[in-house]
């Protein structure tokens, strides 16, 4: 099972270093801005997911009681036999269980796990970025109203005022206002790699 988390934690690596990676090569290759930033808006939402599916994958593994490499392991609040059960277990008959929002996976670890860490405090310190990931997230993902407004309203906040046309994409590429030469892409894949580190350590 330690091999199985160690496993968990280098595939979400790969993924933000594969897309990461996929990014430069497309803003150096000279194609149109708008067509950058639809391949960085995909390449964001491929890095969303695998930290959604890093989620669910290390809760999973630490319910039926896997230890991180340096050994670590949570306390649990039950102890499901196999994967299988404590997907069952966790799903309480939903067909499906979100793990884009951060404040419903801290509410779930506090059902199953002592104090609900390592999610609890790692998300917390970060949940308005991650907030934030999640609605550009579903402006990406869903064309609906109001995540439509979401964003701009997020862009609004970030900025101190509308951004005319401002798209996920070119957002993601823009530098941000509080941190010199960082854009928002990099700032947020940095947050995922220290979280993910920090729930596996």
């Amino acid at each position: 099972m330690q091999t199985r988390l160690l496993h968990i934690l280098k595939e979400i690596k790969r993924q933000m270093d594969s897309s990461q990676n996929l990014i430069t090569k497309v803003r150096n290759s000279g194609i149109p801005q708008i067509q950058v930033e639809i391949i960085v808006e995909l390449a964001f939402l491929r890095i969303f997911i695998a930290w959604e599916n890093f989620l669910e994958e290390s809760f999973i593994r630490y319910l039926v009681g896997a230890k991180s490499r340096s050994g670590y392991s949570p306390k649990r609040f039950v102890n499901p036999p196999n994967m299988k059960i404590a997907i069952n277990l966790i799903s309480a008959e939903r067909e499906y269980i979100r793990w884009n929002s951060s404040s419903e996976v801290i509410a779930r670890s506090e059902i199953y796990f002592r104090n609900g860490e390592p999610y609890k405090s790692i998300l917390q310190g970060v949940i308005t970025d991650l907030d934030d990931m999640n609605t550009i997230r579903n402006r990406i993902a869903h064309r609906s109203t109001i995540s439509k407004k979401k964003f701009n309203d997020f862009v609004r906040r970030k900025f101190g005022y509308g951004v005319s046309g401002m798209t996920p994409g070119r957002l993601l590429l823009t530098t941000m206002p509080s941190a010199s030469q960082t854009t928002f892409l990099d700032y947020y894949v940095g947050i995922i790699r220290t979280a993910s580190t920090m729930i596996i350590p």
